[in-house]
């Protein structure tokens, strides 16, 4: 089973790091973490909208970088089963393009991400991890 992992910060990896729990039970687990640059930070270039290429400021490089060494370290032991990948794009196309490439049967993301980028609009199956705040009394 193959599922792609949407995340746009090191808080969404820890959320989404459950999934551990799945490389032991479910036979050719795989996982595809995708963080997605906006493209209006950088500088695009190419003859057209299939061929654009994208020159990122030095700041969103490192921040893509923490993230893949941060999912390095959450999924260590699993590593040969998950894979990074890094685009730029509108989510939702970047998504559907992504699921499709790697062949993905479910795309797991938080609520707030799924929420503030309408993913609805992918109608496909999803595991929708929810943030709980907890109060103290």
């Amino acid at each position: 089973m193959r599922v792609l992992m949407c995340v746009d910060s090191i808080e969404d990896i820890e959320k989404l790091s459950y999934l551990k729990s799945y490389f032991d039970v479910v036979e050719d687990f795989n996982i595809t973490i995708l963080y997605i640059s906006d493209p209006t930070i950088g500088l695009a270039f190419g003859e057209d909208n299939n061929n654009v290429h994208y020159i990122l400021p030095d700041q969103e490089l490192i921040y893509k970088q923490e993230l893949e060494e941060y999912a390095s370290c959450v999924f260590q032991h699993w590593l040969s089963k998950v894979k990074f990948r890094h685009e730029v794009g509108d989510r939702v196309r970047v998504i559907k393009r992504v699921m499709q490439q790697e062949q993905a049967y479910i795309l797991a993301v938080t609520w707030m991400t799924y929420r503030k980028y309408k993913l609805s609009k992918l109608r496909i199956h999803e595991i929708l991890f929810e943030e709980y705040k907890y109060k103290s009394r």
